[in-house]
């Protein structure tokens, strides 16, 4: 049964101890548990980690209105019907139920169904096989301990830059307004992900890209393409 941390719980050993409940960490415990080992995952935020809350399925669903209504503006005869603006509102109540409005019962529910246990609170390794959880139990795996926890945005330091409440992606992909002017800084997928999407809602987009375009690491076309059609919208 999956199970939050109990103080009373001092320590608890498993086959497998995974850190972090993103898809990877998901994925190991799931695994574990259909070779027939015991599994339990370690979690300080929500089961299903960044791309379920602030990554893949939050920018896919503010980017869905967008491409659907660029599709729409192809076909013959709807080009006027869809030229108005986007109802930001109702783009972003889209996006809070893909990310089941930040609440991860569901995902929980699932590594319950899956017989994986979960404690919460902020896993720490403490020596061989061993992990300590804030305000739970230590942690004891008979085979190992897979670190599973992901990554988190690391800002430029660019003068000023931490007075002026930037956004990272997180804000970016949870944002419950537009604002009014947007710089972007960087031109990787997430940059022209949130660009594109905020453009259309109808963000005054400035892209600040070091280097000679957007999305370096792929195809030079695709790179292209996306700054042909960010121009054509209007951004700098």
């Amino acid at each position: 049964m999956a199970q939050t941390a109990e103080p009373a719980a001092k320590s608890r050993e498993y086959d497998v101890v995974v850190l972090g409940a993103g898809p990877v960490g998901e994925n190991v415990a799931d695994r574990a548990h259909a070779l027939g080992l015991s599994a339990v995952i370690v979690e300080n935020e929500l089961v299903g980690g960044e791309c379920s809350y602030w990554a893949c399925m939050p920018s896919k669903a503010l980017l869905r209105p967008v491409t659907a209504r660029a599709d729409a503006r192809r076909v013959p005869g709807l080009q006027d019907a869809v030229a108005g603006p986007l109802d930001a509102r109702a783009v972003f109540a889209h996006r809070d139920a893909f990310t089941s409005h930040w609440k991860d019962d569901g995902q929980v529910e699932w590594l319950d169904s899956a017989g994986i246990d979960l404690v919460r609170g902020r896993g720490r390794l403490a020596g061989p096989k061993r992990v300590t959880v804030d305000g739970g139990p230590e942690l004891t795996a008979r085979h190992a301990v897979v670190v599973c926890t992901g990554s988190r945005a690391a800002l430029p330091g660019l003068p000023g830059l931490d007075t002026a409440k930037p956004w990272t992606s997180r804000e970016a992909t949870s944002a419950q307004s537009v604002p009014e002017r947007l710089a972007v800084v960087g031109g990787g997928v997430v940059a022209v992900e949130m660009a594109t999407a905020f453009q259309a809602l109808g963000s005054r987009v400035t892209m600040l890209v070091r280097g000679f375009g957007l999305l370096e690491r792929m195809e030079a076309f695709a790179g292209e393409l996306v700054a042909e059609a960010l121009k054509e919208g209007g951004a700098d």
